[in-house]
């Protein structure tokens, strides 16, 4: 199968050598976002509950970019730079993936770049 690049000028762009995301036939791989501002490339201030606003503003930029959206993601790993951070991320994923099946989640603490307190990717399917 062919991969097909995935980009929209409606979140961030990679600060390295990878794609915003990657479609492989029905599937698209969505890389790790971060609430950088997509116009200032700047990292949004704030709580983690407002960073998580701005990454999934992000992600569902990409799945649009790639013709699906937010009720395609069937994985979401999370990385959070700090577990005690967890109630403020889920209240905010929760409010995101309010429909049913949830998507499967993996949420771990690790140290996003640039001091982000979350980073996010995610895989949809169609």
């Amino acid at each position: 199968m062919s991969k097909t690049m995935v980009k929209t000028d409606q979140a961030p762009v990679p600060v390295a050598r990878y794609s915003q995301g990657l479609r492989i036939g029905n599937t698209l791989y969505v890389q790790g976002v971060i609430a950088l501002d997509p116009n200032t490339k700047k990292m949004i201030e704030g709580p983690i509950d407002v960073q998580t606003e701005r990454i999934f503003i992000s992600i569902k930029a990409i799945l649009e970019a790639g013709g699906m959206n937010m009720a395609d993601v069937i994985k979401v790993t999370a990385f959070l730079a700090n577990l005690e951070d967890y109630p403020a991320f889920n209240a905010v994923y929760n409010r995101v993936f309010s429909a049913d099946p949830p998507p499967v989640r993996t949420t771990v603490q690790a140290r996003p770049p640039l001091g982000a307190l979350v980073e996010v990717e995610v895989i949809a399917a169609i």
